[in-house]
């Protein structure tokens, strides 16, 4: 089968064909419809701190994907047959670690990461273990289901906020923060203003419903906001939604930053007393049933940030495109 495979410790893929996988037990085989490229991957690709950190070559990368069951290696009933559509969680969890038991099973002590710390999605076939597969809805369209990991992370980061009659700002129109702003709207935030220094997704923004997109804060609304959703992992961002967040407001942290952010702790956490929250990933199963409601109910239009579709053997082209930062959601089908 042809994969994109990640082959050494340095910059760059190589995409090769490889054999198809055997599924071990517990497992299904998928054929993979479509697959879809993640901010992660950018950073895989370019072999950041991150990536080096977590990634051991040679491993095929990718974990949002969508995909036919065609094999199933279980001695016992699983909620899965041949013929079902089905998507995979990245978040590999054991089961029995306290976070597990708690029913925090995206935060397991021992997590294993899909596309990360074992053999992905960006190929014709992948294996996913069953515990981690989800079933999708047939009413949704089959494009959205490959990108509802990312708007899972926005179901998980808007709920932690409680936005309904807030004013909301989210930091970042990466394809996350485009979901995060959409799923903000509805679930009845009062205002969800985007921030974005690209025009390209400043312009999704406002096709994804945001009230009013920008590309910067005015200094008059600073300390106005009721809610702030940071998406981007800038560590300069970071400072400039603490301003941007009123007192006793809820600030949430998503995106990852590459370099410590250093804060003022007197003059925004004290002063301010705003309560911080972070996220990372989808609550297992209970942001997927979020997610299907809003997507089969169309409350959330994801098919609005799919800007690209590359075949698979095309990924360098695709990537270049969206590391440019003039892409929203980019589809490979192999």
């Amino acid at each position: 089968m042809l994969a994109v495979v990640k082959e050494k410790p340095a910059p760059g893929v190589v995409i090769k064909r490889i054999p198809v996988p055997i599924p071990q037990k517990g497992e299904v085989l998928i054929k993979v419809l479509y697959s879809s490229i993640c901010g992660t991957d950018i950073g895989i690709y370019d072999w950041n701190a991150w990536a080096a950190s977590y990634i051991k070559p040679p491993i095929v990368i990718g974990h949002e994907v969508v995909g036919k069951v065609i094999e199933i290696n279980s001695t016992s009933p699983t909620h899965l047959k041949k013929g079902d559509i089905v998507s995979s969680e990245t978040h590999i969890f054991c089961n029995k670690c306290y976070q597990c038991l708690i029913n925090n099973r995206h935060i397991c002590e021992n997590m294993e990461l899909f596309g990360i710390g074992r053999n992905g999605g960006f190929a014709e076939y992948a294996t996913i273990p069953i515990k981690t597969t989800w079933k999708n809805d047939p009413a949704i369209p089959i494009e959205a289901m490959s990108v509802q990991e990312p708007l899972g992370n926005a179901v998980h980061v808007v709920t932690k906020a409680k936005v309904t009659g807030k004013k909301v700002l989210v930091l970042g129109l990466g394809p996350t923060g485009l979901c995060a702003g959409a799923v903000a709207k509805a679930y009845g935030a009062k205002e969800v203003v985007g921030i974005n220094r690209g025009e390209f997704r400043r312009k999704l923004a406002k096709k994804m419903g945001f009230d009013r997109v920008l590309s910067e804060i005015p200094k008059r609304e600073y300390s106005s906001f009721d809610c702030v959703l940071e998406m981007t992992g800038n560590s300069e961002v970071f400072t400039v939604g603490l301003e941007a967040i009123r007192i006793a407001g809820v600030f949430v942290a998503f995106g990852i930053p590459k370099k410590e952010v250093i804060l003022n702790v007197g003059k925004y956490l004290i002063n301010k007393e705003i309560t911080i929250k972070s996220v990372f990933g989808r609550r297992i199963w209970e942001t997927w049933f979020q997610t299907t409601d809003l997507l089969k109910n169309k409350k959330v239009d994801l098919t609005k940030i799919i800007t690209h579709r590359f075949k698979l053997s095309e990924f360098d082209k695709a990537m270049e495109i969206m590391k440019s930062g003039k892409a929203g959601k980019i589809l490979l089908k192999p």
